[in-house]
């Protein structure tokens, strides 16, 4: 999945896109879509405001997390008759 360097806010691009969160501590990765955070904390919040606010699930590191928007995966392997 490829950064997405013009997001800078949860509503941009329509909020289709994943937003990577890594813990410099312990090294934990987790990809979380937008509109779950955005059910969290509004829409109009930016990905600048949101990392202070977050806790690593792993390690319980409070403000430390990196956030980084990435694009969403392309649906490999569609057949239109499953048959």
């Amino acid at each position: 999945m490829r950064e997405l360097r013009d997001v800078k806010k949860l509503d941009d691009r329509f909020g289709q896109f994943l937003v990577r969160v890594k813990c410099p501590a312990c090294a934990a990765s987790r990809d979380i879509a937008a509109e779950a955070l955005a059910r969290l904390v509004g829409w109009s919040v930016s990905l600048e405001s949101l990392a202070p606010r977050l806790r690593c699930s792993k390690c319980g590191a409070k403000g430390t997390a990196t956030v980084t928007p990435v694009g969403l995966p392309r649906p490999r392997g569609f057949t239109s008759n499953p048959h």
